[in-house]
Order: C-alpha cells, then sequence, then structure tokens
C-alpha cells in the first residue's frame, strides 16, 4: 500500500469539491468579497498564471487542510485573492469538461 502524499490529488480533490459548491479551503467572507466576486470572471494573464503556480505550489505542499488555509491566511491580499480567482477558473474548467452541453 501507498500511502505517499501526492500534493496534485489533494487539489484535484478540492477542486472537485469545488465543482458541487463546496469550498472548504476559503472563509466565508472571502468568497462573499466583492472584489472577488467581479475578479473571478476575468481572463487570467500570463504573469498572473505564472504567479498563481507558485501560490498553488506554496498551498499544495502541506497535507492538512487546516495548513492549507494557514498558508491562505499568511498571504497577501492581492495574491489571496489570484489564488481564489485561479481556484474558480480550474473549477470552472473541471465543470465544463464534465458537462459537455454546456459548451
Amino acid at each position: 500500500m501507498d500511502i505517499s502524499y501526492r500534493p496534485e490529488e489533494s487539489m484535484k480533490a478540492l477542486i472537485q469539491l469545488g465543482t458541487t459548491g463546496h469550498f472548504p479551503l476559503f472563509h466565508e467572507v472571502w468568497l462573499s468579497d466583492p472584489e472577488i466576486k467581479e475578479k473571478r470572471f476575468q481572463k487570467i494573464t500570463g504573469q498572473e498564471r505564472a504567479r498563481a503556480k507558485k501560490l498553488f505550489q506554496q498551498v499544495s505542499k502541506h497535507r492538512q487542510l487546516e495548513h492549507k488555509k494557514t498558508v491562505l491566511l499568511s498571504m497577501t491580499d492581492d495574491d489571496r485573492k489570484l489564488f481564489v480567482k485561479a481556484f474558480f477558473k480550474l473549477v470552472e474548467g473541471k465543470i465544463l469538461d464534465q458537462k459537455m452541453e454546456l459548451h
């Protein structure tokens, strides 16, 4: 039995939860922030994509959900908003992949 930790699997699981409307990684205040609501429908630029990738690596290297939340709390507001925006883009992509009739 292989019990090694795979960071990419933990993020995939959180994205899958997001497709059903559950976002355990985020505080409710973040999701209700008007600036985040506005930004999550905007395209992600190349620079933002590179920064988001680094942020995802920082978060995903932690095993426990509470540790992941702590990393998000320690981010600057701009980095956190970018992370949330990128996360929602991944959730949106996953939903579209699952529901071909939405294309």
